[in-house]
């Protein structure tokens, strides 16, 4: 095969799976506001392009595009209706202890002047190598801890028939959040680049080696997601979290360091994938584990979620609490 068609069909294949930066979703996101502006009768100023009815929105950490594929390893991807999910690992996500720490530290320091509802970006000056993390997001979320009034929002949404009391029979409810129990961000590439300049600027004046500020909460977005929150004796947390999506098309891909590790099993029936992240940067103790499978229900596709940051928790209690669902 010559050179010219190698480059050809390795083009294809990574067009397949191109992906932008970084935490929840950026470049697309802005598209998907545009495509909100266009719906009012408005043209963005420097793009006009006619967008499909179903928004591509990719969530959750991103990659740069074109050939800089160097240490991305797929680890998994499924699709069902108009949702899709992925798991890669980055070789440049293989951070130190030393980085691991200055996130969390960073992280709990400006939780702790948070409101509920409130989320922030921060941006650490140790991580300026790291493109795929130019922020890191920290949410503050608003817990909802009356469990019927939890289970009435989840049926208002039809997106599961009940949502059960306690989990493993010793993990008891402990609250419920319209929001990924970690954090996101949602803003465009310029977006990005602008609040990049901004916070090198202000480090080099002060000095400081974290920056962050509290950023404005989406009023709405195509991707919905529903985290129940459940705690034993220990203080060990499960999270069991629902995402779905509502006229758009929605593709999430979770990335972790080239330690993680993978494995795909029978779940009731349903492809399930268990994932294990040995230096997740949005936990205190660097740990996170979860199962995930995809359904369709009433003609939408449902993800579910079933995860947690206890080191304690085992992969086969994890198993059997998914099975339980």
């Amino acid at each position: 095969m010559s050179i010219e068609q190698q480059l050809k069909d390795e083009y294809q294949q990574n067009a397949k799976n191109v992906v932008c930066p970084p935490s929840i979703d950026i470049r697309i996101m802005n598209a998907y506001r545009e495509r909100m502006l266009e719906k009012k009768g408005e043209q963005p100023l420097e793009r006009r392009r006619a967008w499909s009815k179903a928004v591509m929105v990719i969530l959750l950490i991103a990659v740069v595009s074109g050939f800089a594929y160097a240490g991305r390893t797929l680890l998994f991807e499924e699709t069902k209706g108009n949702m899709a999910m992925s798991a890669v690992t980055l070789e440049e996500l293989k951070l130190s202890k030393a980085q691991l720490e200055s996130i969390s530290q960073a992280r709990n320091e400006i939780k702790a002047q948070l409101n509920p509802g409130e989320s922030a970006i921060v941006y650490l000056t140790d991580l300026d190598n790291v493109k795929s993390l130019p922020f890191i997001p920290v949410s503050q979320p608003d817990v909802n801890e009356n469990l019927d009034s939890w289970r009435n929002l989840i049926a208002s949404r039809n997106i599961a028939d009940q949502i059960p009391d306690s989990l493993l029979g010793t993990y008891r409810f402990a609250g419920g959040m319209e929001l990924s129990p970690f954090g996101a961000y949602v803003g465009s590439e310029r977006d990005i680049a602008a609040l990049l300049e901004e916070f090198k600027a202000e480090s080099e004046e002060t000095g400081k080696d974290v920056i962050w500020r509290k950023t404005p909460v989406p009023t709405s977005l195509p991707l919905l997601t529903y985290t129940t929150v459940y705690r034993n004796s220990d203080q060990e947390t499960l999270y069991l979290s629902l995402e779905t999506a509502r006229d758009s098309k929605v593709k999430l891909q979770m990335t972790a360091p080239p330690s993680a590790k993978y494995e795909e099993f029978d779940l009731n029936g349903h492809s399930a994938h268990y994932f294990k992240n040995d230096s997740h940067i949005y936990t205190d103790s660097h740990f996170y584990q979860e199962i995930s499978w995809m359904f369709e229900h009433d003609g939408d596709a449902i993800i579910y979620r079933l995860g947690s940051d206890s080191p304690a928790i085992t992969k086969e209690q994890l198993m059997k609490a998914a099975k339980g669902l």
